[in-house]
Formats: C-alpha cells, sequence, structure tokens
C-alpha cells in the first residue's frame, strides 16, 4: 500500500507536481520525510504539514476489519474462503476445501498403483 501513488491520495494536483519535483511519487515517500523536510518541499505550514500526513496515512492504510466481520463474510459466502476439490471426504480433511489465496500442491506416486 505504501507504493500507492500520491496522486490517488487525494492531494491537490498542484501540490502532487510540486512533490514529483523533488522525486516524491508514492505515499512511502512521502512518509519517510520528517515534518522539517515536509514543510520546506511543500511550502505549507506545521499545522497543514501534520494533516497532510494524516491524509496521505488514511489513503494508503488498509480497510480495517475486525475478526468477527471475516468471521461472519465466510458465514454467509463460504465459497469465497475455501475453493472445493469435488471430493467429499477431502474436502472434509481440508475443512471445507483448499484455502483461497494460498499455494497448493497434490501429488500421488505413480508407482503406487503398480503393487
Amino acid at each position: 500500500m505504501a507504493a500507492k501513488k500520491l496522486r490517488r491520495a487525494r492531494l491537490s494536483q498542484e501540490l502532487c507536481e510540486r512533490l514529483s519535483r523533488h522525486q516524491i511519487t508514492t505515499c512511502q515517500d512521502f512518509l519517510c520525510l520528517s515534518l522539517l523536510d515536509l514543510m520546506k518541499v511543500t511550502g505549507q505550514s506545521y499545522g497543514n504539514v501534520q494533516k497532510l500526513l494524516c491524509k496521505v496515512s488514511l489513503a494508503c492504510a488498509p480497510k480495517m476489519q475486525t475478526a468477527y466481520e471475516m468471521k461472519v463474510r465466510r458465514a454467509v459466502n463460504p465459497s469465497s474462503a475455501f475453493l472445493s476439490t469435488s471430493l467429499h471426504g477431502l474436502d472434509k480433511v481440508l475443512h471445507g476445501g483448499v484455502p483461497c489465496g494460498s499455494l497448493t500442491e497434490v501429488e500421488w506416486l505413480s508407482d503406487v498403483d503398480r503393487l
């Protein structure tokens, strides 16, 4: 999220251009500077720079969600949390299927059926 461009943080066009002249184009670039450096680069007062810091911080922070919200969302739409293998026994052992967003490899030895 820190790689988010400052233009997407809803800063004014003039301010974005001023910052880009100093190679400050991402939220990370902006947030890594001290208040004094930001005051020099933006030409803004201490209070305005603090407001800008809050605005940029909120723009690049992920949306907060509680564990309860995640549990409710999963209960409403269980298919979004797991990908069914279409094998009932395997899905039961995996507690619903293969977790979405994970990399899983299922392998079977070819020599087993030759025994």
